[in-house]
């Protein structure tokens, strides 16, 4: 899946792995801060309570699938728009972009 003929791709496992990675972590420390801390004020205007360590990993994880399936896509999608516009006129700026060389513009 990654590599391929088309030049240099983004790996969809690795990116989306990356992606849940930062999710995961950021849910946690959100409910770090609120056990911490206590809610907010909008939390508490939406009747949300604080979240017990049990919810919070609950939050977390959910999260982390969000995060790596969100990624996947994002590289999947990134790399099949690259790679067709590596054989379309949207890459004539500059030779180094594409694989083959190209006439000059007149």
């Amino acid at each position: 899946m990654c590599g391929g003929s088309c030049g240099k791709k983004i790996c969809p496992v690795s990116f989306g792995l990356a992606i849940g990675l930062v999710c995961f972590f950021g849910a946690v420390i959100w409910m770090l801060w609120v056990m911490y801390y206590g809610p907010s004020a909008m939390m508490l205007a939406a009747n949300m309570p604080i979240p017990t360590w049990h919810d919070g990993l609950i939050h977390a994880l959910w999260a982390f699938a969000k995060g790596l399936v969100f990624g996947f896509f994002v590289a999947l999608f990134y790399d099949f728009i690259s790679c067709c516009c590596k054989s379309k006129m949207c890459c004539k700026k500059s030779d180094a972009c594409c694989d083959k060389p190209h006439e000059p513009v007149q």
